[in-house]
């Protein structure tokens, strides 16, 4: 995977959307979010759309741990040979966290696009009732945008098994990880689909696709309906602000750069000559 970042910018715009890895989060485009960016800016709506920056960062977390949790379990499977038990303690540990990190910061970033949407679209709710946990909360947003009736509507059944996968591994329980030794259709560490069984229920399912998910096609289920939902937010984000917006925008050529920029702070007073990138070798180094 490319993970190049561009040259350091020699003048800053300030950009709505930073602290991104356009590479990385390839599926995003930076061109939207910085078109969105610049009209929000200019009409003084900023602070309206920081929950959506937000889940934009969340959002870039999701498919951090879930690509890590995918090397981890290749990192073992070439560890297999014949007739050999592998036994990982930390790297169960590990894929195990990135299992449920995926799944907290997933709840995290539709949190932050709840809020946003919330104060976009002037619904009358706030606090609790702001989820898209919530029937109603979906009915809402539904009614008063129609261009994310389809999204929320493909999306319904997911966003409730999300709901009972992170009430149980949060509040109750804990992801069970366990090396799978021998054929198997599903990895060599598959999550199961039904959280809510016991351990001990959880022993005698059959390691077969009825029962479990691989780790690959978890990760990627989570990320891409979440990827799904937060691109047709901006799309209705740039409609929104486009219909009363009439100044011409005039980009340098390298303004998705400024996506990258992280933040940083300065002790002393200097000059920067250069700036160090440090690049992973692996999913698994950092």
């Amino acid at each position: 995977m490319d993970m190049s970042l561009p040259p350091f910018p020699k003048k800053l715009h300030g950009p709505l959307f930073t602290e991104i890895i356009p590479t990385f989060v390839h599926e995003v485009n930076p061109r939207r979010l910085v078109e969105l960016g610049a009209i929000v800016i200019k009409k003084g709506r900023k602070p309206i759309y920081d929950p959506l920056k937000d889940s934009l960062l969340k959002l870039q977390w999701v498919k951090l741990v879930g690509l890590k949790a995918i090397a981890i379990e290749k990192e073992m499977i070439d560890q297999l040979e014949p007739n050999t038990a592998i036994m990982n303690p930390l790297g169960q540990t590990a894929h195990a966290l990135c299992i449920t990190d995926c799944i907290v910061h997933t709840k995290s970033a539709l949190d932050c696009m709840a809020v946003f949407l919330t104060d976009l679209l002037n619904l009358k709710v706030g606090g609790a009732h702001r989820d898209f946990k919530l029937g109603r909360f979906r009915q809402l947003v539904s009614k008063r945008e129609p261009s994310l009736r389809v999204p929320i509507k493909n999306l319904t059944p997911w966003l409730d098994q999300l709901q009972k996968i992170r009430d149980e591994w949060i509040h109750r329980s804990t992801f069970n990880c366990s090396i799978i030794h021998g054929k198997s259709s599903v990895g060599l560490l598959p999550i199961p689909k039904n959280v809510m069984a016991s351990e001990k229920e959880q022993s005698k399912f059959p390691v077969t696709e009825d029962y479990y998910l691989s780790t690959t096609k978890f990760v990627g289920a989570y990320y891409s309906n979440l990827l799904y939902l937060f691109n047709s937010i901006v799309d209705c984000s740039l409609r929104i602000e486009r219909k009363d917006f009439k100044e011409k925008l005039d980009f340098p050529v390298d303004i998705e750069k400024q996506l990258t920029l992280f933040r940083t702070k300065t002790t002393e007073d200097m000059t920067l000559d250069k700036m160090k990138v440090k690049l992973s070798k692996s999913m698994t180094d950092w």
